[in-house]
């Protein structure tokens, strides 16, 4: 290992820039955690085909060059070597084709621990902003579990000054494809500072950086500037949803306050559309719809497709039947059915991206039931007597094609044509969306608010005013528990078939009902009977669909804290000297070396001492296939102590992470 002693002088060699050869260093394409916001560290994950699209532009950058490298290091990672093969394929980049792709271990990403699998958000939520801060990207902390920055800097140190330097030495072109936590550490090294200089910079996926880029990338993100919009972004995504329930809450009280008559109908329709327009733009650029509708199960489909279709079958009989509606004054009743009738909100894979769903059913499903949903509806009204005027649908589909449709097809066209720009873009000015989206709310709030709120629920000056909103506060609190309580039994009973990720996304579909739709068919109401009762049925279940989620949020995150501290306290429980005595008890015949049946028993016993359940055979054959491809570089079949020794305190246990992408479909290491 380079001591940090020794990293002045190391770097300042370096920095003379006078060697012959060139070094450029990618971070690999978007892969299936960075799409799903998780943390993936020794996770082994594929690339998405967006991430496989990143890769060839990589290689097209580096053709455009026009180097040619003499050697490859990359990391064992199978996102990295995807992105190294495909980049190389588009570029023919190799000084010949002997030019060997060698694999090093130093260059693997950083180690997350527990975090491991979970949702960033959640986790950030969860640990609070400052702890999580603190723990993630401060030298000298880590996840419990995880690897520290600190050792990141010294084996990557390492690494650059055995293989790199010799080789840039004579005159040698050398290209390397790793991930962002080896990276940023290393532009530290190469800036020759010390690890305590550490800073998250969030690299771009995908992008051919010679070393100056890379210093250059670094000073640039470490400015205050750039610190100030990372913590901007950070903090408008951890806390979006209490947020959007702020903004609605704060204009609903100006409202409420002033008495006002409200925003001029056009102005209020320009803050919607242009606020929900901005939010799809961002929410689409982290969205690859041309490759995702393959991503949706079928359970999830069958699912959430039924439930719908049980609403509706519901819904149209009480409707049609005549038992809610006798009379103008019953009109309430029926948008009441309606707001059950009516599909998932345009906003799903944001909740599914900051609640840990799997974010693809998502974004489909709302997106095909929010094209289906307003068609049918004009047939149930067209042939109902319900005095709806169909017209009112109009606003809907502004908000359909200028709020959803054009952003969208924008937003995908531009991540098509540079898919590392929009990547990069999206991760950065995201909060650009969601602050759109608060001024959106506040403005509905504004809008929605009946102005004698206060005197009908304080004073009551009015009774049939006071009535109308004790009534209508009572059906919309019944109706959001009653879908929130359907939806809960509806995860625990499908359990068997999703997984956890897509129960969440079948939860937040069930739960989170296109409210700008619903309110579109109140403006196509054509009677003025029991107007303070359609006022306050409206505001409501406003009040419940912006504010109910920040409830749901914090349920979830405390569920979500209990988890990390179980979690914490059973990865504690072994340690390498844990592994050590494990490692002698089995090494019977004294030959300082496990073969693959003893590596998988000391699975085994890992496993007793942490989950206190041993995986299937079949998992633990897997997981040992895994190690034994990454440690027995000279292929003799076993494994000693300091070969695991040295990978379990760099990177952590594999062998829990690893087991659901073993079973579901193994990946060659």
């Amino acid at each position: 290992m380079v001591k940090t002693n020794n990293t002045s002088a190391s770097v300042a060699d370096a920095e003379k820039d006078d060697y012959p050869g060139r070094a450029y260093f990618v971070r690999h394409g978007e892969s299936t955690s960075n799409e799903r916001n998780i943390f993936a560290g020794v996770l082994d994950v594929a690339l998405t085909p967006y991430g496989k699209l990143q890769a060839r532009h990589a290689g097209m950058d580096i053709q455009k060059k026009g180097i040619k490298f003499d050697a490859v290091y990359v990391s064992h990672m199978i996102r990295a070597r995807e992105t190294c093969e495909i980049a190389l394929d588009v570029s023919q980049a190799l000084r010949s084709p002997d030019v060997p792709i060698q694999i090093d271990y130093r260059i693997s990403e950083r180690s997350q621990g527990i975090f491991t699998k979970r949702n960033k958000n959640l986790v950030r939520l969860a640990l609070g902003y400052e702890s999580f801060e603190e723990m993630l990207h401060s030298y000298n902390e880590a996840p419990p579990g995880g690897e520290r920055i600190a050792q990141v800097y010294s084996r990557v140190a390492a690494f650059y000054e055995e293989q790199i330097v010799p080789r840039l030495q004579r005159g040698e072109n050398v290209l390397v494809v790793c991930h962002e936590y080896v990276l940023e550490p290393l532009s530290v090294y190469l800036s020759g500072l010390p690890p305590t200089a550490y800073k998250r910079l969030k690299l771009p996926n995908a992008k051919a950086l010679s070393r100056e880029d890379l210093v250059k990338f670094r000073d640039y993100e470490s400015s205050g500037v750039a610190t100030l919009r990372k913590k901007t972004n950070d903090l408008s995504t951890m806390w979006a949803i209490a947020l959007y329930a702020i903004a609605f809450l704060l204009g609903s009280f100006v409202k409420a306050v002033s008495a006002s008559a409200g925003i001029p109908s056009n102005l209020f329709i320009a803050i919607t559309v242009s606020g929900l327009a901005i939010a799809t733009f961002y929410t689409y650029l982290s969205i690859d719809f041309k490759e995702s509708k393959g991503e949706v199960s079928q359970a999830v489909k069958n699912l959430v497709y039924l439930w719908m279709l049980a609403r509706w079958g519901v819904g149209l009989l009480l409707i049609f039947s005549g038992v809610l509606y006798q009379g103008s004054g019953d009109l309430y009743k029926v948008l009441w059915v309606l707001f059950w009738m009516v599909p998932p909100a345009l906003t799903s894979p944001v909740l599914s991206l900051l609640w840990g769903g799997n974010l693809y059913p998502a974004a489909i499903l709302s997106r095909t039931l929010s094209i289906i949903a307003p068609v049918a509806l004009i047939s149930t009204f067209a042939v109902s007597t319900l005095p709806i005027n169909v017209k009112g649908l109009n606003f809907f589909y502004l908000i359909l094609v200028v709020g959803l449709a054009i952003p969208a097809v924008i937003a995908q066209v531009w991540r098509n044509i540079s898919p590392v720009n929009s990547n990069h873009h999206s991760n950065e000015w995201k909060f650009i969306g969601i602050l759109a989206v608060a001024l959106m709310n506040c403005a509905i709030g504004f809008q929605f608010t009946p102005p004698t709120l206060i005197s009908d629920i304080f004073f009551s000056t009015n009774m049939n005013r006071s009535v109308a909103c004790l009534q209508q506060l009572i059906l919309a609190v019944l109706i959001f528990i009653l879908i929130r309580i359907l939806a809960a039994l509806t995860s625990v009973i499908s359990r068997r078939w999703l997984t956890e990720a897509e129960a969440q996304d079948a939860y937040i579909l069930l739960t989170n009902p296109n409210f700008l739709l619903w309110a579109a068919l109140f403006s196509g109401v054509s009677t003025n009977a029991n107007p303070a009762t359609l006022q306050y049925a409206i505001f409501w279940a406003a009040l419940g669909f912006y504010c109910i989620p920040f409830v749901d949020q914090i349920l979830l995150v405390n569920s979500s804290s209990s988890d990390l501290l179980r979690e914490a306290l059973r990865s504690s429980r072994v340690t390498t000297e844990d592994i050590k005595k494990l490692f002698l008890q089995l090494d019977t015949d004294g030959s300082n070396a496990l073969d693959k049946d003893e590596i998988m028993e000391l699975l085994g016993r890992i496993e007793d001492m942490t989950t206190g359940e041993r995986s299937s055979e079949d998992i633990r054959r897997y997981v040992t296939d895994y190690l034994f491809a990454t440690l027995d570089s000279d292929k003799n079949s076993t494994v000693d102590m300091q070969e695991l020794e040295d990978y379990v305190s760099t990177y952590g246990l594999v062998a829990n992470v690893n087991v659901v992408s073993a079973a579901a479909s193994p990946v060659g290491a």
